[in-house]
């Protein structure tokens, strides 16, 4: 009797990249009938698979998660090195990346290179699949759910709400290439102002573990909640209507399967 493949499947930084890895996972698994998977990628994406009933191992890579402070390079090295030499215990059978391409073929190139990395550390081959998101995004998936915890942050912050008061949810979403949060503000606002005066609002920003942005937001919009991606899907999963200029709300949205309920305005950058 053969014995069972065990597949890695590596991604790297960035929700563009997790997706694909999801959205690939299943196609994957029709080639590779009955083997076990086992998916490295960064621990900021972890969320994303949390309640993925296909995804049975998910660690996270100390290779794709920068250098804590003031830790030395040569300690970083090492680190990153000893948990390839753990990982190498799992006997993968090949090791398939996994990658959203980006304009620039200087970054892509320097994702394909960084898998090669991985595969010299694990000992083992495999093919790399580069395309764009939405060429991934044509396979069937099941819908992304939120996880526990972000449900029990939304119950929470919903619970002195009348059930029957339709709930709306503005979120901004910090991020280095999107426009800045005063301008996402600016293109909601109008729409917020339009909606009937019976429905809650929450109006969010998403900023991760930015603490400067935190203390400024503290100060100038201290109604807003602040709070990471993984408690915005608590929210989108809880919402009647989520608004917002956000590519990557638009897409958590998208895979969750509330489309429906967006309402997404164009931010002028």
């Amino acid at each position: 009797m053969p014995s069972v493949q065990r597949i890695g499947v590596w991604f790297g930084q960035g929700l563009h990249n997790a997706l694909a890895a999801r959205a690939a996972l299943g196609q994957m698994q029709v080639e590779h009938p009955g083997a076990d998977w086992v998916l490295f990628g960064p621990r900021s994406s972890l969320f994303l698979f949390e309640m993925d009933e296909r995804v049975p191992v998910y660690i996270p890579l100390r290779a794709l998660e920068p250098r804590r402070p003031a830790q030395t390079r040569l300690s970083y090295y090492l680190e990153k090195r000893a948990q390839f030499r753990k990982l190498r215990g799992l006997k993968l059978d090949l090791c398939i990346g996994i990658s959203a391409s980006v304009p620039s073929p200087e970054l892509n190139l320097q994702t394909a290179t960084q898998f090669q990395h991985v595969q010299k550390m694990l000992g083992i081959s495999g093919d790399f699949i580069q395309q764009e998101l939405s060429d991934f995004l044509q396979a069937e998936r099941p819908l992304l759910q939120a996880g526990p915890q972000a449900l029990a942050y939304a119950t929470q912050l919903y619970r002195k709400t009348s059930p029957g008061l339709p709930k709306a949810v503005a979120l901004l979403y910090a991020e280095e290439n999107a426009p800045g949060l005063d301008m996402q503000w600016q293109a909601l606002h109008s729409s917020l102002a339009k909606l009937d005066s019976n429905v809650h609002l929450t109006v969010a920003a998403v900023i991760g573990e930015n603490r400067l942005l935190a203390r400024q937001l503290n100060t100038s919009q201290p109604a807003w909640l602040q709070l990471a991606l993984p408690q915005a899907m608590g929210l989108i999963a809880y919402a009647d209507r989520v608004i917002t200029s956000s590519e990557v709300i638009t897409l958590i949205c998208a895979e969750m399967g509330r489309s429906d309920r967006l309402l997404l305005v164009k931010s002028h950058s």
